[in-house]
């Protein structure tokens, strides 16, 4: 069976710590079904960004609010990004998703590309703002030019599924290529479900699992969770001895500038195969 391709930037959940800076490996958005009552304000005498994520970190939301939202209303465009995080955040007891998305806007055009992407991934998962793949494809080509790594994966996503702009399977590889050696998780998947399913790269067992294992180094436990439908379905394919083999050589792998550039060389091939 096919599964759908992930992509990247900020899922606004309550799984422990908080997903700063995290990487979605679904397009869906996760219901909010849990009920808590709103946080008892508290005061900071000394506001700061720092605090207010470590306070998110810690499950004390009320805290956090209080670090963030002076912040972001003295105009910090960090500190809007992290306050319209918050607000965007599921199970804290604060979530507003209109002023969240709206302290996200302020942040982004203030020149935050985080909060660019942050935003972008929201229209795209309708996160607390109507879908809107258009806005999405905006906001993240702004924010994965500037280098932002959830971005690119984002962007390669629409560029491989056509959603916000023409579908262009070398153009998505390519932004998933950016992500993946900055060494982002999802975007070194991505890469192993292209070469599994061929497609925007040739269909490579051998290749597919390397990436599968180069992937899971990088990972978290909670996002070894939330690929295992793609990773377990490619590890499944191929025999114990082939999987062995390429666990090895994937911790010979390091991310950094041009270390997939075969990964490139592989799409610029399949773009030329398709050509009339």
């Amino acid at each position: 069976m096919n599964r759908p391709l992930l992509a990247g930037s900020v899922l606004f959940l309550c799984l422990g710590a908080a997903a700063e800076g995290d990487t979605t490996v679904t397009v869906t958005t996760t219901s909010n079904e849990c009920k808590v009552s709103t946080p008892a304000d508290v005061v900071s005498n000394s506001p700061s960004v720092a605090a207010g994520q470590a306070a998110i970190r810690n499950q004390n939301y009320a805290l956090a609010k209080a670090n963030l939202k002076p912040l972001a209303e003295k105009g910090d465009a960090e500190g809007q990004r992290a306050y319209g995080n918050l607000l965007l955040m599921k199970c804290t007891g604060l979530i507003d998703s209109g002023a969240g998305a709206d302290w996200l806007q302020k942040s982004a055009d203030g020149g935050n590309m985080d909060a660019a992407a942050q935003l972008g991934n929201a229209y795209m998962n309708a996160n607390g703002v109507p879908q809107d793949d258009n806005k999405a494809f905006a906001l993240l080509t702004k924010a994965a030019a500037a280098g932002s790594g959830p971005a690119e994966v984002d962007l390669g996503y629409l560029y491989l599924s056509g959603r916000g702009v023409a579908k262009d399977p070398y153009q998505g590889m390519v932004w998933t290529v950016k992500a993946g050696e900055q060494g982002i998780p999802a975007a070194l998947v991505n890469i192993a479900q292209a070469y599994f399913r061929g497609g925007a790269l040739p269909q490579d067992n051998d290749e597919a699992i390397r990436f599968v294992f180069i992937a899971l180094e990088r990972s978290t436990p909670a996002q070894k969770t939330r690929f295992a439908a793609t990773t377990n379905n490619i590890i499944r394919a191929v025999s114990q001895r082939d999987a062995a083999s390429a666990s090895d050589r994937a911790k010979r792998w390091s991310p950094g500038k041009d270390s997939l550039s075969e990964v490139l060389r592989d799409a610029a091939r399949r773009r030329d195969q398709a050509k009339p």
